[in-house]
């Protein structure tokens, strides 16, 4: 039988180890020192882990991550306000809209009460019994006309003609 076998069931190496006595002479301190190596057993000292895990610090992360913080701090309080001035502005316009809805609803009615004092038969009346106005007859009508002789002539030319005139033209240049 090989020893590397039997070597998985020695539980001897997991018990613990009984306390010694403050006195240790060099023989005993040999042993142990032998012990531990023989066991494959890393004893390690709290204090240096705290050390050795603790995180370097880079003063030039530092510095960045401190200017990116206050960068997106001020992106955030910029949307935030332009969201306050935004909705400001809106509520401004909706009460615009309002004021001149209802304005436009008081000059529709001031309209239709204008209209039905001052109706067609009530100027009329007016005019024949205050002023001693009388309607026109038609024998004192003389209708004019505007278009006799009348004729129209182009001064300025823009430019554009149109395609008969262009060949035409064409015409004209290849006959001159």
């Amino acid at each position: 039988m090989s020893t590397k076998g039997n070597e998985a069931y020695d539980l001897s190496l997991f018990e613990p180890e009984p306390k010694r006595t403050r006195k240790k002479d060099k023989k005993s301190k040999k042993k142990t020192h032998t012990r531990m190596k023989e066991s494959n057993l890393i004893r390690l000292n709290p204090r240096n882990m705290k050390k050795e895990h603790r995180r370097k610090k880079n003063p030039v992360i530092i510095v960045g991550v401190c200017l990116l913080t206050l960068l997106l701090t001020g992106v955030c309080i910029t949307i935030v306000q332009s969201n306050v001035v935004l909705n400001e502005l809106n509520e401004d316009i909706i009460e615009a809209n309002n004021t001149i809805t209802q304005q436009n609803n008081l000059a529709a009615q001031y309209r239709m009460k204008v209209d039905s004092r001052l109706s067609a038969s009530v100027v009329q009346k007016y005019a024949e019994n205050e002023l001693k106005m009388t309607q026109a007859k038609n024998a004192q009508k003389k209708f004019i006309s505007l278009s006799d002789g009348d004729y129209g002539e182009v001064i300025r030319n823009d430019g554009s003609k149109n395609v008969l005139e262009t060949v035409a033209d064409a015409f004209r240049g290849m006959w001159s």
